[in-house]
């Protein structure tokens, strides 16, 4: 049925108009040709953006829960309010029956599969991510089609930020495959302005070796490998220190933090929840001070390449990238689940390739799903190759090997990766 929008917030309906007409100043929002985003079904050839068919669209996802005792039509017990509102500023509402008991039992099926590296079943219509894509997206589909949409900012309400959105399928493509997304909790969070100079350097700080918990041997090479030398500051294991992470962080010469660690997320708010330096642990409560030193001139991107950094407790849904996003940072990348390191770190060195190119960041991060789908990231003796058969990794063990020995097109290795904040 149709929502009625004069329920939806005014506030989020003038912030999203003003994103989607303002930007267009900086990327072109339609071209004449209205040239989507590359196919990927059947399609070997390396995937590849597209500016003159960019076409952002804000999407809104909220709950009503409805009060106990009562139940819709259909003997669900709350609403979805689904709201897009396109560049051509026609705003589309639809609203969804759901149970929400039937909701959670879905998404955890979907996260089980996805853990055990299983098959998601992408034929079979009752498949925990083809009904997952029917709730949120199969109602939206022909307007999305109909205004030609590539890119989603998902204002995603409380309850739908842990929905790995990239490994929904509608039985042809994933969610992931289809679309460039990024995942807000609020606009308000959103910094909805253009990114800053491309020229300015990146920080790169990681550890692979710590007391107590596993090393993470590819750490070196990642923060070797995304980017050139001549544009990045890098430190490493006992280099990579609390202080030396506040204060170079803080620095405005920096628009890009990349972190590769072990992260620990705990419930309690961000002092409980700890990143790992080189010689010891780090407070994400001091993230904070990052707000204050960068006032003015925010982090464009802040990564961690660590696991299950996108996702918290109900104090901080988002985890440790919503805590950056909280700090000022305008985008961040966290990871939803407990991820491959190898493949995690190739993935990585894909995304920057793209990135390094001039393209935004959803669509660097879409073209990487798309080329681990397409299977052009992939083994090739000890070597991890990506697009073009660049090299992406090197000298793995034959331990190493093995882990990618079956081909990394799961979405397990993909979609658990997650931007926040501004897609672009």
């Amino acid at each position: 049925m149709q929502c009625n929008t004069s329920a939806i917030s005014m506030l989020f309906m003038r912030s999203a108009l003003a994103l989607l007409f303002g930007l267009g100043q900086a990327l072109p929002i339609r071209a004449q040709n209205n040239a989507a985003l590359p196919e990927i079904a059947n399609n070997p050839s390396p995937p590849k953006f597209k500016r003159e068919g960019y076409n952002p669209a804000v999407l809104h996802l909220q709950f009503t829960q409805l009060p106990e005792g009562r139940n819709t039509a259909s003997g669900g017990d709350a609403f979805l309010d689904i709201t897009l509102i396109p560049s051509s500023g026609t705003l589309e509402g639809v609203r969804v029956e759901l149970a929400t008991a039937d909701f959670r039992n879905q998404l955890r099926n979907l996260y089980v599969q996805l853990s055990r590296q299983d098959s998601l079943k992408v034929d079979d219509p009752e498949s925990p991510s083809r009904q997952l894509y029917a709730l949120l997206f199969e109602s939206l589909t022909p307007i999305l089609n109909r205004e030609k949409v590539t890119t989603l900012l998902i204002a995603a309400d409380r309850g739908l930020q842990a929905v790995p959105f990239a490994a929904l399928s509608d039985g042809q493509r994933y969610f992931g495959d289809r679309y460039a997304f990024s995942i807000t909790p609020s606009l308000a969070l959103t910094d909805l302005g253009t990114s800053a100079d491309p020229g300015q350097r990146r920080l790169a700080l990681g550890a692979s070796e710590f007391k107590g918990l596993a090393a993470l041997p590819l750490v070196p090479q990642e923060l070797d490998r995304i980017g050139p030398a001549a544009n990045k500051d890098l430190f490493l294991n006992e280099e990579f220190t609390p202080d030396r992470f506040l204060e170079k962080a803080g620095e405005p010469t920096y628009n890009q933090l990349h972190v590769a660690t072990h992260a620990e997320f705990k419930p309690g708010g961000p002092d409980a929840s700890q990143l790992h330096s080189g010689i010891g642990p780090i407070s994400m409560g001091q993230l904070a001070k990052l707000r204050k030193e960068r006032q003015g001139v925010p982090l464009d991107l802040v990564v961690f390449s660590a696991c299950r950094t996108a996702l918290g407790d109900a104090n901080a849904e988002l985890g440790f990238s919503g805590l950056a996003l909280q700090a000022g940072a305008r985008s961040a990348v966290g990871t939803l689940w407990y991820v491959d390191d190898v493949v995690t770190s190739a993935y990585f060195v894909q995304m920057y390739i793209f990135l390094d190119q001039g393209i935004p960041k959803a669509e660097a991060m879409q073209l990487t799903r798309q080329a681990f789908v397409r299977n052009l990231v992939r083994l090739e003796g000890d070597q991890v190759l990506g697009v073009n058969n660049q090299p992406l990794l090197l000298n793995l063990t034959p331990s190493q090997q093995r882990r990618l020995s079956a081909g990394v097109d799961n979405p397990f290795f993909w979609a658990g990766i997650e931007l926040m904040g501004s897609p672009w």
